[in-house]
């Protein structure tokens, strides 16, 4: 007879994962800009939003992390950090490692994202942007 082992990981209540900042550092190329959408949707299901907010969101995650590998040397870095809490996802963004241009949101990027996500803010080499749950029951 063949019991099974317990598992030695302590239990992980629902969403408790989600609740920490999950870290994605990627070299400043576009070959991993699909890494960055990845986790942003992984996690905006997590966040309840619906199919339209999760593509929402991977076009806003695109947008800004492409602005910031524009403005990268080559042996830069693309730090990233993705909160959820409740129905609201948070991502930020800083270049390490070299910037040879100050990031700066140019007025196409800036509608497009402005069209897609609730808020952002782009700051000389980081960025932060913020997408909620279009379902969410506001009254």
């Amino acid at each position: 007879m063949v019991t099974p082992s317990p598992d030695p990981s302590p239990p992980v209540r629902e969403h408790e994962a989600t609740q920490q900042p999950v870290r994605l550092s990627v070299p400043a190329s576009p070959r991993f800009l699909a890494a960055a959408r990845v986790v942003a949707a992984s996690l905006g299901v997590e966040a309840g939003l619906s199919v339209d907010d999760l593509d929402d969101l991977r076009l806003g995650v695109n947008e800004l992390v492409s602005l910031m590998i524009e403005a990268a040397t080559p042996e830069a870095r693309v730090d990233l950090e993705f909160e959820v809490h409740g129905d609201r996802i948070t991502v930020r963004g800083v270049l390490d490692g070299g910037i040879h241009a100050v990031l700066e949101i140019d007025e196409l990027t800036r509608r497009i994202v402005d069209a897609v996500v609730d808020d952002h803010e782009v700051d000389g080499a980081s960025f932060s942007l913020s997408k909620g749950s279009s379902l969410r029951d506001d009254g």
